[in-house]
């Protein structure tokens, strides 16, 4: 009989390897109705591949994981991507503007609004931007609809993921396009000149292959300050993508998809100093110019459950550029994995990936790099064993990636993980590890200007016309930050009906790049802090048709050392939510959500909770109506900074067609 082991870590295939063909129209109502009656058990049995690289059941998972299934997304009423982040239970979401966000977990994510220490993938592509070590989150807002699931990791993603995988990663998977056959048809308007649009149409290629392609527009008008004033921060986007799925022959899956987006308007307002006089600044309004393509192409080969390879390829394309600063870049990457069984009870895991980056900047009032223009590579290679010590109940995963990167050489990243299955409705797990995050292009080459100085006043006293700018620089001989990683872990189904997931972690970092207490200067290595905290959450179907989500999280941070030291209270301590899924008939859903997010005193950010009440009427197959109202407890509040994120109102009607 096969074990546990083999079912569930050895059994599927590798995380980039998709599924055979399925077939699904439009709007696949009888998915919807599927999710909705699926139990407890089946939900914590969903397969997730983002830790071990291979299918594993999330119940059993030695990590603090969340899923997000698209059933979820849908029903929670958040259209772009880092809204829907607000589910994950820990996980800080701060709206900055009506365009960006700053989204990280377990701390350090104030200071600069960046969240620099978290890593984002969509369907294996790396988003996360090297320029200033974040992630641009107005160039992801890939369709809602067409997302299978989001796996995030709160805490370091070390021995798969490499470099930058610090605080956790968010691996967003997308359908395959065998599973979108024909034509979706999505609009919706809301307050706040909010507009969204989605045509989709997929065909079949083949016995067993299948193309999607898909164009979307989404808009919102301006957020307004405190004292009711526009911000100028009007956006719209237009994308446009396509996609293949299909069997080489019968071992051996392929896909291949691009995509292209830009920004039609982009509007800002900013603060600069005025360039050539010294300690004076001004308002300015503008507008970005946001716009971005890529390719990518995979395949999998897999004779066996047991074993196999994958390689994927992708270049992508982006430029962004605004009186503060402008850069082009083109990135390159190529990865292949291989694993296999050996012995009764091993799994190996190993592979290779190589990137390759190069960018072209342009100075502005605000950023400016030296050199203009730099090209980097990084090199990673990666090994992962998974032994199964005890049958059906304890396992051990060893594994350890070596990076050599070009800013900060060859850094080792091990990982220590180990679970205990005492029975199908228990697992205890406990994990350390050591990640590592690079410098960003801005900490090793970049100058943040502050203000214009004359040279003459600096030296000796006396004007002589010579302005240089002043601010916070670069310095290319900063070190990788490190973190030392200490996780326990508990999860438990207590009844057909009720489980609880339970995490606790201390951070222990080394090395933090920050800035220096008088802000001017160069960045520095000097401060080593720590965070601690945990997250409990609990999942309940109190009857076939009423399920509930509940979650507390709580997070203390401890900075030592010149620098950094307001990344104390740049992230609130306590977080919760509470949510509610009830199907009122078979064509009618009843959604609430409420968020408790506390105080951010560094941002000058109040606590808050924020209300959502969403309605769904499926009125005829593949047709759906839908109504949200979000943050209806207020009229607006702010999460990041001086924009006030407002209460609204969004309808949406769903199309499907065979």
């Amino acid at each position: 009989m096969p074990t546990r082991f083999n079912r569930t870590v050895i059994a599927a295939a590798i995380a980039l390897t998709l599924s055979g063909p399925a077939v699904a129209s439009g709007v696949a109502s009888q998915d919807v109705v599927r999710l909705a009656n699926m139990s407890l058990e089946e939900l914590l049995q969903t397969e997730v591949t983002s830790l071990a690289g291979t299918s594993a059941s999330q119940f059993t998972t030695a990590a603090a994981m969340t899923v997000l299934t698209g059933d979820d997304i849908r029903r929670s009423g958040h259209r772009t991507l880092p809204e829907a982040l607000r589910l994950v239970p820990g996980m800080f979401v701060a709206r900055v503007n009506a365009s960006s966000w700053t989204v990280g977990s377990r701390g350090l994510t104030g200071s600069s609004l960046t969240a620099n220490r978290y890593l984002v993938l969509i369907d294996g592509r790396l988003v996360y931007d090297p320029l200033i070590s974040a992630t641009f989150w107005d160039a992801v807002d890939i369709p809602l609809a067409d997302v299978d699931r989001i796996e995030v990791i709160r805490g370091p993603g070390a021995t798969l993921w490499g470099v930058n995988a610090m605080n956790g990663v968010v691996n967003v998977i997308t359908k395959d396009a065998r599973t979108t056959l024909g034509t979706l048809v999505q609009a919706g308007a809301g307050t706040h000149g909010e507009q969204r649009a989605l045509l989709r149409h997929g065909v079949s290629t083949g016995e067993d292959s299948a193309l999607r392609m898909w164009a979307s527009y989404a808009a919102h008008e301006e957020f307004e300050n405190a004292a009711g004033a526009g911000i100028n921060d009007d956006w719209s986007t237009v994308r446009a993508g396509v996609r293949w799925d299909g069997l080489v022959d019968e071992a051996m899956d392929a896909s291949v998809q691009a995509e292209a987006y830009t920004h039609p308007t982009a509007d800002f307002t900013v603060r600069v100093p005025v360039p050539g006089v010294h300690n004076q600044f001004e308002v300015v309004s503008g507008e970005d110019t946001v716009n971005g393509a890529h390719l990518m192409a995979r395949v999998g080969h897999a004779p066996s459950a047991e074993a196999g390879w994958s390689l994927l390829a992708y270049a992508d394309q982006t430029e962004r550029s605004n009186l503060r600063f402008g850069v082009e870049r083109i990135n390159t990457n190529i990865e292949y994995r291989n694993w296999k069984t050996w012995g009764e009870r091993q799994q190996l895991i190993w592979g290779a990936n190589w990137n390759w980056t190069s960018d072209d900047t342009t100075p502005g009032t605000s950023l400016l790099f030296e050199p203009r223009s730099r090209s980097w590579s990084t090199l990673n290679v990666f090994a992962q064993n998974t032994s199964e010590l005890v049958e059906d109940t304890l396992f051990l995963m060893v594994g350890s990636k070596v990076t050599d990167h070009d800013f900060v050489g060859v850094q080792f990243q091990p990982s220590v993980r180990a679970w205990w299955t005492p029975s199908p409705e228990q697992t205890f797990w406990a994990a350390v590890s050591r990640p590592v995050r690079v410098p960003s292009r801005f900490e090793e080459d970049g100058l943040l200007v502050f203000s214009y100085a004359d040279v003459g006043l600096l030296t000796t006293g006396q004007a002589n016309g010579v302005i240089v700018p002043l601010g916070l620089g670069g310095n290319d001989d900063l070190p990788a930050e490190e973190l030392l990683a200490y996780e326990l872990g508990h999860r438990i189904q207590l009844s057909p009906r009720i489980a609880v997931d339970t995490t606790v972690f201390y951070n222990d970092y080394r090395q933090l790049v920050g800035v220096p207490p008088t802000i001017i200067g160069t960045f520095s290595d000097q401060a080593r802090g720590a965070t601690w905290g945990g997250d409990i959450s609990v999942s309940a179907r109190w009857t076939d048709n009423w399920r509930m989500e509940a979650s507390y999280s709580r997070l203390e941070t401890d900075i030592e050392g010149p620098v950094l030291a307001f990344d104390e209270t740049g992230t609130p301590e306590q977080q919760a939510q509470l949510r509610s899924y009830l199907d009122l008939a078979d064509t009618v859903e009843f959604n609430a959500a409420a968020y408790y997010v506390d105080e951010v005193p560094f941002l000058g950010v109040e606590d808050y909770t924020r209300l959502d009440l969403g309605l769904t009427w499926r009125p005829w197959d593949h047709t759906s109506l839908a109504v949200w109202g979000q943050n209806l407890l207020e009229s607006g509040h702010s999460e990041a900074s001086g924009a006030q994120v407002p209460r609204g109102v969004f309808a949406q009607v769903t199309v499907g067609f065979e």
